[in-house]
C-alpha cells in the first residue's frame, strides 16, 4: 500500500487566519485542498480493492491448478477478498459521513479533521489491518506452492527462508514510510486545520 501518494495532498498547505484575514479566501482554498484530499482517496480505496480482486484471483487460479493439495490457497483468497471488503467499507463510510456542500466552514472542518484523524488511525494500524492479510496471505500461497514443488527439500527450505525475509523487509519499509507520513504530513495538516478551527470559533 503506497501513502506516499496522498503525502502531496496534505505537504505544503498552510492555512494561515489573523485579524485581516479573508475568510471568502480562506474556505476557497480550504475547500479546494478537500476536494483534492477527497480524490486522492477515493483512487487510493479503488486501486487497494481492485488489486485485491485481482491477487485473489490469481490465488483462485493457482490453487485451482494445484487441485485438492491446493486447499490452503483458499484461506489466502478469502484474506485478499477481506481486504477489498475492507476498503469497499471505507467508500460506503465516506459517502455517509459526506457533508453538504452548503453547510458552514466550521461544519466542514469538523468533517475535514475527523477525517484525518481516521487516516492517521489507519496508518499507525497499518500492521494490523494491511499488512497482516498481505503477509499471511503471501506465507500460505508461497508455502503451498512450495510444498508442490518439484525440488529438494533443501532448495524448498532456502525458498521459503528467502521469502520470509523478503515479506520482513516489505513489511518494515512500509510501516517506516506510514509512521512518516503521520509524522511529517498529517500531524503538521491537523495542526494547522485545528488552529484555523479555534479561530473561526473564537468569540
Amino acid at each position: 500500500m503506497n501513502w506516499n501518494d496522498l503525502q502531496s495532498t496534505w505537504a505544503g498547505q498552510k492555512l494561515a487566519a489573523g485579524p485581516a484575514t479573508d475568510w471568502t479566501a480562506v474556505q476557497r482554498d480550504f475547500e479546494a485542498k478537500q476536494r483534492r484530499l477527497a480524490r486522492g482517496l477515493f483512487w487510493r480505496d479503488v486501486r487497494e480493492a481492485a488489486a485485491g480482486v485481482l491477487v485473489a484471483g490469481v490465488f483462485a487460479y493457482s490453487g485451482w491448478w494445484m487441485g485438492p493439495s491446493g486447499w490452503p490457497i483458499a484461506v489466502a483468497v478469502l484474506l485478499m477478498l477481506g481486504l477489498t471488503g475492507f476498503f469497499i467499507r471505507e467508500r460506503l463510510r465516506v459517502r455517509r459521513q459526506q457533508v453538504d456542500a452548503a453547510v458552514a466552514l466550521l461544519t466542514k472542518l469538523d468533517a475535514e479533521i475527523a477525517e484525518l484523524k481516521h487516516q492517521r488511525d489507519l496508518l499507525r494500524r497499518v500492521g494490523t489491518w494491511y499488512l497482516g492479510p498481505c503477509v499471511a496471505a503471501g506465507v500460505i500461497f508461497g508455502a503451498t506452492t512450495l510444498a508442490q514443488a518439484p525440488i529438494p527439500a533443501k532448495a524448498k527450505l532456502a525458498a521459503g527462508g528467502l521469502m520470509l525475509v523478503v515479506f520482513a523487509a516489505v513489511s518494515w519499509v512500509v510501516l517506516a514510510l506510514n509512521r512518516l507520513a503521520v509524522r511529517r504530513q498529517i500531524e503538521p495538516r491537523l495542526q494547522e486545520l485545528e488552529k484555523l478551527h479555534q479561530s473561526l470559533s473564537s468569540p
